[in-house]
């Protein structure tokens, strides 16, 4: 069994791997996003870019508290620190794809995906999921529910990711429009329910 070190460690890796990936896959999608006027795929970059975010904080939040001169109130202020940015993170993503839900719907008009975005998220499709479930495995692991929201956003963006593809097919072969956007507001819903979990963590300090 591993020590909490360890699990400190794996869990550094993983939230680099996440900012990497928002750097290349969440950038390119907003912007793509934004161009055609793709809300699921907007949804997705945004996402992307608020877990990679997320996750430096989670970097300097686990960085902290493996210095052995960090007392134990310390690193449980610096979690509670870091499970607010993420919770708040996670409610500004959720608001946005649900303002811009309403407004698509309400002007009933078609969206296109460009090549190069149903690359990155077909590959986040495959990605995604499992860095997310790593991340739910070490946050059971430290009993952080900060890293528990920066899994939550990355099984997020894969649920994103895929329905910004089915939304594209939908699309195309049945004209089905309102998929696309109808599917995102149902994740921002759940990501609004985790958010403010996530903002409910305990303060210890006291």
């Amino acid at each position: 069994m591993l020590n909490r070190d360890a699990v400190m460690r794996r869990a550094v890796v993983a939230c680099v791997l996440s900012v990497a990936w928002a750097v290349l896959a969440g950038l390119v999608s907003v912007v793509a996003g934004l161009m055609t006027g793709a809300l699921a795929l907007v949804a997705f970059g945004l996402d992307s870019v608020i877990d990679g975010s997320a996750s430096a904080v989670l970097v300097w939040r686990l960085r902290t508290e493996r210095r052995a001169s960090v007392a134990a109130d310390t690193a449980a202020r610096v979690e509670r620190v870091a499970a607010k940015a993420v919770g708040v993170a996670m409610i500004a993503a959720a608001v946005y794809v649900v303002v811009q839900g309403i407004r698509v719907l309400a002007a009933g008009t078609a969206t296109r995906i460009v090549p190069v975005a149903l690359v990155l998220l077909s590959v986040s499709v495959l990605v995604l999921p499992g860095l997310g479930l790593i991340k739910l495995r070490l946050a059971r692991g430290l009993g952080s529910t900060a890293l528990r929201g920066d899994g939550v956003l990355s099984a997020a963006g894969a649920a994103l990711a895929l329905i910004a593809l089915a939304g594209a097919g939908a699309q195309a072969w049945w004209g089905w429009w309102w998929a696309n956007p109808v599917a995102a507001v149902l994740i921002a819903a759940f990501l609004i329910r985790e958010g403010i979990k996530t903002l409910r963590v305990p303060d210890t300090t006291q």
